[in-house]
């Protein structure tokens, strides 16, 4: 990977477009929206307050599990590290991860959220291209390590 590679890949792009989906809004009921950053607190204040408004879980155990969506922009930023400290294969497994994470939630959220705002829309097809992207780049890469082995191993 060269110089120019490192400041400008689709890697980076898609890492950042998952940050940039925490801040549009996930929840739009007109005058109440509510971005990624706040869905865990505003779920909590729900399920707290009242019993009988099941937002995103139907038991009191689940409380807490709204807080995995915060691990799709922290796994962000370490992408862009990783990609910034040239360890490309690392950034596109985490990348793969990420992507994984972001599908599981997009589709818990167009199920439970009854109007789903730009974000998660964002987040979806970020996540399904960044794994679909992923997946076709590790496996491209797997296949060029075995021609080479055979090179070798002919030899």
């Amino acid at each position: 990977m060269n110089k120019l590679n490192r400041y400008f890949s689709i890697e980076l792009v898609f890492a950042i477009l998952l940050i940039v989906a925490f801040f549009l809004p996930w929840l739009d009921w007109g005058l109440l929206r509510k971005t990624g950053w706040d869905i865990p607190g505003f779920q909590q204040g729900v399920t707290k307050t009242t019993n009988f408004i099941n937002f995103f879980s139907k038991n009191k155990e689940s409380e807490y599990t709204a807080y995995v969506v915060f691990s799709i922009p922290f796994l962000s930023v370490i992408i862009c590290l990783l990609w910034m400290w040239m360890k490309e294969k690392a950034a596109r497994i985490f990348l793969l991860i990420t992507g994984v994470i972001g599908v599981a939630v997009s589709i818990n959220l167009f199920y439970k959220l009854p109007k789903a705002g730009s974000g998660v829309y964002l987040l979806c097809a970020v996540s399904a291209l960044s794994v679909i992207y992923c997946t076709l780049i590790l496996r491209k890469r797997k296949k060029k390590e075995e021609i080479v082995d055979v090179d070798k191993s002919e030899k």
